[in-house]
């Protein structure tokens, strides 16, 4: 099955949830927030989020601000 994760065409096993996702990509959920096409997906409901062909998926980082000195 294809999905778009953050603009990229991306095959996945049919039935993944957006919990498996996460971790095919050993991501930790705490560190992102997930959008699937176009609704941010709250946390408790990633395991029951299951993807669908064509679902777009976007993952979200948050950094705080701050000052980088090259």
């Amino acid at each position: 099955m294809m999905i778009y994760l953050n603009g990229k065409k991306e095959e996945i096993e049919t039935g993944m949830s957006l919990s498996n996702l996460l971790a095919a990509k050993k991501i930790r959920p705490e560190v992102v927030t997930v959008e699937l096409n176009d609704s941010i997906i709250e946390r408790a409901r990633y395991g029951e989020a299951l993807l669908k062909d064509k679902d777009r998926v976007e993952f979200v980082y948050y950094m705080g601000g701050g000052r980088y000195a090259f």
